[in-house]
């Protein structure tokens, strides 16, 4: 699961498992990944619709 921005109400109803909730981040792309018990921070792709397009086409033409 993929948790970004979220209050600790919303953690603890989806990830109750993984612990308490971690802090934010204010970083643009900064999500939180729970598996399972565990819980890390990450650094997803952000793309605005064009440069994801573009990413697609290149990756086809691949």
């Amino acid at each position: 699961m993929v948790l970004v921005r979220v209050t600790t109400r919303t953690w603890e109803r989806f990830a109750p498992q993984a612990g308490p909730a971690l802090t934010g981040s204010t970083h643009p792309g900064g999500v939180h990944i729970v598996q399972g018990w565990n819980s890390h921070q990450t650094q997803a792709l952000f793309l605005t619709d064009v440069e994801a397009a573009a990413c697609v086409i290149v990756a086809a033409a691949e």
